[in-house]
């Protein structure tokens, strides 16, 4: 329901905006309405591993993340890490009945992005909160101003 009415109320805007002669407006707006309306759409695809084989890499240094197209905060947590890492395997909960399963476990749709990281679960968890799992596990990452190593 959400993408449709941020594609429907974009293109309105987008229309309005032509109807008032502002047509480079009107352009970018609509361009991001549809951009905005398949983002947050189930339709995208996105990365995704079975649970089974995600779970053959878990471990203390490698974090499991259960998403859902359409999910603004699994949206947020994708953009936020961006690109394929080692560290991180990416589950989409529509596509394996392992991870649906599982996620009913831990609170269901409302717990997305739900992310493994060894023995520890957090839920709706945020690009902060899954280094910070990481770093906990015993993995260190750089911080600004100094080093790994500490």
């Amino acid at each position: 329901m959400r993408p449709a009415l941020v594609l429907l109320g974009g293109l309105v805007l987008a229309a309005l905006l032509a109807a008032a002669g502002q047509s480079i407006a009107a352009v970018a707006i609509a361009l991001f309405s549809v951009f905005m309306g398949y983002w947050t759409s189930p339709l995208r695809s996105g990365p995704h591993t079975s649970l089974e084989a995600a779970r053959q890499r878990q471990g203390p240094d490698a974090a499991i993340i259960l998403w859902a197209p359409g999910n603004p905060l699994s949206a947020r947590l994708q953009t936020a890490i961006r690109g394929p890492r080692e560290d991180v395997v990416w589950v989409n909960v529509f596509r394996d009945p392992a991870a649906q399963e599982l996620l009913a476990q831990h609170g269901g749709p409302s717990a997305l992005p739900l992310v493994l990281v060894g023995p520890a679960v957090r839920a709706n968890a945020t690009a902060g909160e899954l280094l910070d799992l990481l770093d906990d596990s015993g993995r260190r990452r750089p911080r600004a101003g100094g080093s790994a190593a500490g």
